[in-house]
C-alpha cells in the first residue's frame, strides 16, 4: 500500500492542487480536466508529468457516527473506488526468446505504458477538480491490483449539488404506509399476508433545487460530513468521472465509461455502506444498517409476496433504481389476474376438446374426402391425416381464446392507466416531478466536447454549445449511417421473406402428408424464429453504432 505524505510534495507544481475554500463558482470553472469547456490539461501540466496522485487529508469533516468505509486518517469517507490490473510476467515467459513471443511483449508493453499515460493524466485532472485520492496496492504472484480512493470534500459537494438540481431537505414530514391493496383488505377486515413492517423508514421531506446562498434554509446543513447522503455522494463523484478526460479531446477521450471499455481501468464503483449480512447475536431492529434491512425485507426469497420497501431502495440506490423495481413489481402483481384467466380458459379448452364438433368431423371421415394436391409435384391426401392438428388448434382457437382477448386488450389499458398513477405517486412523492424535462443537466461527455459556451435562450443560462458547422459534419455522418442501416435491414426482410417461400416448398416436396399440410405454419414459424435472432443480432450492432455516433 502505498500513501505519501505532503512533506514529501514539497517540489510538486502547486497548481494541481484546488483551493477548497475559494468560492464554489471557481471550483470548476477553470479545471481543465472537466467541463465546461473540455480545456487540455497540456496547458496545465507538461507531458513529462510523471508523478503518481496524493493523499490530501481534510481535517474539518465531522460525522456523529464515523463512516464504514474511509482513508487511512479513519475520517475521509470512500465515495468510490478504481480498480486496475496488472499482470506479472513469469519467468517461464521471461525464458521465451521466440520473434513472436517478442512481439507480443512489446505489443503489451505499448499498451501498457499507453494506459498507465491515460491513468496518469486522468488522475492528475481528478486532482484539479477537487477530488481527494489515496492509492493502496496488493501484490500476488500474477498480478498487481491497485486501488484508487476517491473522496468529496465538501466545496465541491455543495457546487455539483447546485449543479445537478439535488433535492435538498427544507422540512420534514410523516411517511406513512401508502398502499391500495393494503387499505382496501383493511376495509374488508381482512388479514394483509402481504404486509411487513420494516425497520428505520425514511422521513418524507419537503424539498427544493439546492442552493448554495440559501444553505442555511437547509436541514442538516451545519453537519458537512453527514448532510449528503452516500448515493448522493457518488452521484456527484461519478459526475466527476463522467466529465474528466484522460486524453485528446478530438478523440472524445474523456469520461470513465470509455475508460473501462478500453481496458484502462478494470472496474469503477461506489463501496457499499457496512455488511449485508445479519449478525450473530440479537439485537435491535432498528440499529441495522441499510444493507441488512434491504437483504433482510427485500433482497430474500422469503420476502418474494412481500410489498417491497421502496423508500429504503429509494435511500441507498436513489431514484431511478427504486423506480424500476415499483414497476417490476407493480408489473409482477397486474399479470397475476392475465395469468390466472389464461389458465383457465386453457384447461377449459382441455376439457372441451373431446366435444369439438368440426374435429370430431375430420376424425371420423376416414377415406370419405379426398383432398387436391398442394403442389404440382405433390400427390392427392385425405383430410382425416389432419385429425391431430385438428385437435390441438382447437386448444388455441375456441369461444374462450376470443374471451381472453377482449380480456388481454382491456386489461393492457387498464395497466398502463393505473402505472401512470402508481409512477406519478412516487414522483410526486420523491420530489422527483418533471426532472428530465427541468433539471436534468447536459450529458457529461457532451459537455466536456462542447468548444464553447452560450446562453440558452429560455433559460437565460450559460450551457454548452456546439457550433452550426461542427454540428453538420455530426448530422451528415450520423445520417449516413442511419441511410445504411435501413438498406441493410431491408435486405433482411427480403431475406426472411424468400426464406418463408423456400422452406413451404421444401416442405411440400418431402411426401410426408403432415408436413405437407401444416408446410405454411413451419415456415412461418421458423421465419420468424430466424427473424428474432436477426433482430437481436442487429440490435447489438445498433447498440455500438449509437453509442460511437453519440460520442
Amino acid at each position: 500500500m502505498f500513501r505519501r505524505k505532503l512533506s514529501d510534495w514539497s517540489d510538486l507544481d502547486t497548481s494541481s492542487f484546488v483551493d477548497l475554500d475559494r468560492d464554489g463558482a471557481e471550483l470548476l470553472g477553470d479545471s481543465p480536466g472537466t467541463l465546461p469547456n473540455g480545456v487540455s490539461t497540456d496547458d496545465y501540466y507538461g507531458e513529462d508529468y510523471d508523478e503518481d496522485p496524493i493523499y490530501i487529508p481534510c481535517t474539518d469533516l465531522y460525522r456523529t457516527e464515523p463512516p464504514e468505509n474511509t482513508f487511512k486518517d479513519g475520517k475521509t469517507p470512500i465515495d468510490f473506488v478504481l480498480v486496475w490490473e496488472e499482470k506479472l510476467q513469469s519467468k517461464k515467459h521471461k525464458m521465451k526468446t521466440s520473434a513472436q513471443a517478442e512481439r507480443d511483449q512489446q505489443r503489451r508493453a505499448r499498451r501498457r505504458e499507453a494506459n498507465e499515460n491515460h491513468r496518469r493524466r486522468f488522475h492528475r485532472n481528478l486532482l484539479k477538480a477537487g477530488l481527494l485520492l489515496e492509492k493502496e496496492q496488493t501484490l500476488s504472484e500474477r498480478r498487481s491490483l491497485h486501488y484508487l480512493k476517491l473522496s468529496a470534500p465538501w466545496d465541491l459537494l455543495v457546487y455539483y449539488a447546485e449543479e445537478l438540481c439535488i433535492r435538498a431537505p427544507l422540512q420534514a414530514q410523516p411517511n406513512p404506509d401508502n398502499n391500495a391493496s393494503d387499505r382496501f383488505l383493511q376495509r374488508l377486515h381482512l388479514p394483509n399476508p402481504m404486509y411487513q413492517y420494516v425497520p428505520n423508514k425514511p422521513l418524507d421531506y419537503y424539498t427544493c433545487a439546492f442552493r448554495r446562498s440559501k444553505l442555511q434554509r437547509f436541514l442538516g446543513s451545519d453537519f458537512h460530513a453527514t448532510y449528503f447522503t452516500n448515493t448522493q455522494r457518488s452521484r456527484i463523484v461519478y459526475e466527476v468521472l463522467s466529465r474528466t478526460m484522460y486524453g485528446k479531446r478530438k478523440h472524445a477521450e474523456v469520461g470513465i465509461e470509455r475508460m473501462l471499455k478500453e481496458g484502462i481501468y478494470t472496474a469503477a464503483f461506489p463501496p457499499h455502506e457496512g455488511p449485508y449480512e445479519m449478525p450473530e447475536y440479537e439485537v435491535a431492529l432498528e440499529s441495522l444498517n441499510p444493507r441488512q434491512i434491504l437483504y433482510r425485507y427485500w433482497a430474500s426469497w422469503s420476502q418474494w409476496y412481500k410489498y417491497q420497501p421502496l423508500d429504503h431502495i429509494r435511500e441507498y440506490f436513489g431514484e431511478k433504481v427504486a423506480i424500476y423495481f415499483a414497476w417490476l413489481g407493480f408489473y409482477t402483481a397486474w399479470l397475476l389476474p392475465a395469468a390466472v384467466v389464461g389458465t383457465g380458459i386453457f384447461v377449459s379448452g382441455l376439457l372441451t376438446m373431446g366435444s369439438n364438433t368440426v374435429a370430431q368431423q375430420v376424425c371420423d371421415s376416414g377415406k370419405e374426402f379426398l383432398m387436391c394436391p398442394l403442389c404440382d409435384t405433390c400427390k392427392t391426401w385425405y383430410i382425416s391425416e389432419i385429425c391431430p392438428m385438428a385437435k390441438v388448434g382447437y386448444l388455441f382457437d375456441h369461444p374462450g381464446t376470443v374471451f381472453f382477448s377482449i380480456f388481454m386488450s382491456f386489461w393492457a389499458v387498464t395497466f398502463l392507466e393505473y402505472w401512470k398513477r402508481k409512477n406519478a405517486t412516487l414522483a410526486h412523492h420523491w420530489d422527483c416531478m418533471d426532472f428530465q424535462e427541468d433539471e436534468e443537466p447536459p450529458r457529461p461527455e457532451f459537455a466536456a466536447m462542447a468548444p464553447q459556451m452560450e446562453q440558452n435562450p429560455i433559460t437565460g443560462v450559460k450551457e454548452p454549445y456546439f457550433p452550426e458547422r461542427a454540428r453538420l459534419s455530426r448530422i451528415l455522418t450520423g445520417s449516413m449511417v442511419i441511410v445504411i442501416m435501413l438498406c441493410v435491414v431491408m435486405i433482411f426482410l427480403v431475406s426472411v421473406i424468400m426464406y418463408r417461400g423456400i422452406v413451404s416448398m421444401m416442405m411440400y416436396h418431402t411426401g410426408n402428408s403432415i408436413l405437407m399440410t401444416q408446410a405454411g405454419n413451419i415456415a412461418n414459424i421458423s421465419s420468424t424464429m430466424v427473424n428474432l435472432v436477426l433482430i437481436l443480432l442487429m440490435s447489438q450492432v445498433y447498440t455500438s453504432l449509437a453509442e460511437k455516433l453519440t460520442r
